[in-house]
């Protein structure tokens, strides 16, 4: 199972039947993971502002976790303000984003491959919790930590940045979820 799956099926364990978002390169194994999964419904929208916004207004009228799947660069910026506004008012929240590739995301560059950039250090001052992915068998642990964390003690925001080749990845068998 590659990671991108294994986030869908994740979703569905967590009963997430809504999640908002705009499809982009860095996030579209998993639109597609979520898609082909059928359980889970994305709300598109028009823009990842827009998402993040969505997500609070869900948990606020279904009182349920709100969960917005996001791209790189501009499109995790732009998620920003939603994030904010979730933070302040202490809304329970996911959002997961989509970057460059790993390689790109382990340098000290300004910006990574074509639009990406550290979207995890953009945030950290805004959320409860904010982590990215590079090794695959480690997509257990950071759901399962963005679940509690979003939720535990005062709610708010949790973003966990996924880059777009750990995505694609298959989960081996042989080794253990750390």
């Amino acid at each position: 199972m590659i990671v991108s799956d294994y986030i869908a099926q994740w979703l569905e364990e967590k009963d997430v039947r809504h999640c908002f978002g705009i499809i982009g390169a860095g996030n579209a194994s998993l639109f597609d993971a979520v898609s082909r999964r059928g359980f889970t419904e994305i709300v598109c929208v028009h823009h990842e502002q827009a998402a993040t916004m969505a997500c609070q207004a869900y948990v606020r009228t279904c009182g349920r976790i709100g969960v917005s799947i996001v791209t790189t660069g501009g499109g995790s910026a732009n998620a920003v303000t939603g994030v904010v506004s979730a933070y302040l008012d202490s809304i329970p929240t996911i959002t997961i984003s989509g970057n460059e590739a790993r390689d790109h995301c382990e340098t000290n560059w300004r910006g990574w491959g074509v639009q990406g950039f550290d979207s995890v250090a953009m945030v950290s001052g805004v959320t409860k919790w904010a982590k990215r992915i590079y090794v695959p068998r480690q997509v257990r642990r950071y759901l399962e930590e963005a679940y509690e964390t979003c939720n535990d003690q005062r709610p708010g925001p949790v973003w966990l940045d996924i880059p777009r080749d750990i995505q694609s990845l298959p989960i081996p068998d042989d080794e253990p979820m750390v």
